[in-house]
């Protein structure tokens, strides 16, 4: 089995010489269609954790959903991989191994994901029967959670990955369709597994009332400087607490993140299509929706912040005609929609709740954002003169 799987990771390169079949836009589509249940359930699931106490039931309505939601897309991708092995002559009954070449194109990893899923679902039951439920951050980083979490990132993913394989550059909207909803549930993913240092669901730290709560309440050594920052740090035991501290450098942490969570997938498939009109705009949009129903749409407002952000990407893409984004054009294209995304933020919190920080760190939070925003698209578009980093031959 493990030597079956190494040789399925050597022979990923052969995809792109057209050695393993690529799968229709049908197929695609319902692909990602089908995972948009089990990782909206998850986010069901989460929010019952967030919002609720005294859990201590396997079988919540959220986890049953999910579950059903797995197994479906299980069901469809065993269905769709058998039917690719039997054009190909083999025989998926005779053997565990499948036939390697015969698996389509992005579906190599989604299978793993869903061995991960499987083995992550009977765990997450074991676990929380020796152990009881999680509360708060601890849930995030249960190790059957995990498993669970990576197994979703991998299926999740698959809309992207086997659309990235065919020729197209240029997609219409319909075309683009398997990659929207794959990009949007991604990142969903990735902002569930980071969702404690997330803009979007943990993001009391910049606002007035919290400030004024720890301010009322806490001795802190920001505005209380008899001792030092070291000293509040490593002064175990006594009265006095860096609160100051750690909630700035939550709020700056959950900026960089969720940059990094937004952009970077975005940047990317800037670098492949030509992406059409409107779809960055329903991506965040989407995600934004996603996220808010873990915090039962306390700050639904900063959904726009999202969806001016993917317009602001859209409206970018589409000046550049029928082409791609230049290499130049990804840079600024990141470093605008940061700019959009954050100033946009800290307006609706401003107007909605209130900002506590200082103008010297919210200012520098939005600078921060920005250069991180360009910092992700420099990754996503590295420069194209000097030697080639990688080359055919090496694979």
């Amino acid at each position: 089995m493990a030597a079956g799987l190494t040789q399925m990771a050597r022979s990923a390169p052969e995809a792109a010489r057209g050695e393993r079949p690529v799968t229709t836009y049908r197929e695609d589509l319902i692909t990602a269609a089908l995972t948009i249940w089990p990782i909206t359930a998850m986010f069901f699931d989460g929010r019952g954790h967030n919002n609720e106490t005294g859990q201590e039931s396997f079988f919540s309505l959220a986890h049953l959903f999910l579950y059903a939601g797995m197994t479906a897309v299980g069901i469809w991708v065993g269905l769709l991989v058998t039917r690719y092995q039997l054009a190909a002559g083999a025989d998926p009954r005779k053997s565990l191994i499948p036939d390697l070449k015969a698996i389509p194109v992005g579906y190599g990893v989604a299978i793993l994901g869903l061995l991960t899923l499987a083995l992550g679902g009977p765990t997450d039951f074991i676990w929380h029967s020796a152990y009881g439920f999680e509360v708060g951050v601890d849930a995030i980083y249960s190790p059957p959670h995990l498993l669970l979490f990576f197994g979703g990132l991998l299926v999740s993913s698959t809309g992207i990955r086997s659309m990235w394989a065919k020729q197209d550059v240029v997609l219409d909207f319909k075309g683009f369709a398997p990659v929207l909803l794959s990009a949007m549930l991604f990142i969903g993913v990735s902002g569930f597994i980071t969702m404690y240092l997330s803009a979007f669901m943990t993001n009391v730290t910049p606002t007035s009332d919290f400030v004024a709560d720890y301010q009322a309440n806490f001795k802190d050594d920001f505005s209380d400087q008899t001792q030092s920052l070291n000293g509040g740090l490593t002064g175990y035991g006594d009265d006095q607490w860096p609160f100051y501290y750690y909630s700035a450098s939550h709020g700056m942490a959950s900026m960089i993140i969720s940059t990094l969570i937004l952009l970077g997938p975005a940047l990317l498939l800037l670098r492949r299509w030509r992406v059409p009109f409107g779809a960055f705009t329903l991506i965040f949009t989407g995600y934004g929706l996603l996220a808010s129903i873990m915090t039962e749409y306390r700050d639904w407002p900063l959904i726009i912040s999202l969806t001016l952000c993917g317009l602001a990407l859209d409206l970018i893409q589409r000046r550049s005609g029928e082409h791609r984004l230049t290499l130049g054009g990804i840079r600024t294209a990141g470093a605008i929609a940061a700019a959009v995304l954050w100033i946009s933020y800290y307006s609706i919190m401003a107007l909605d709740k209130g900002i506590g920080w200082e103008p010297t760190l919210w200012v520098g939070a939005l600078m921060i954002g920005v250069l991180t925003g360009f910092g992700v698209a420099f990754l996503i578009a590295p420069p194209s003169y000097g030697p080639r980093l990688v080359d055919a031959s090496d694979g």
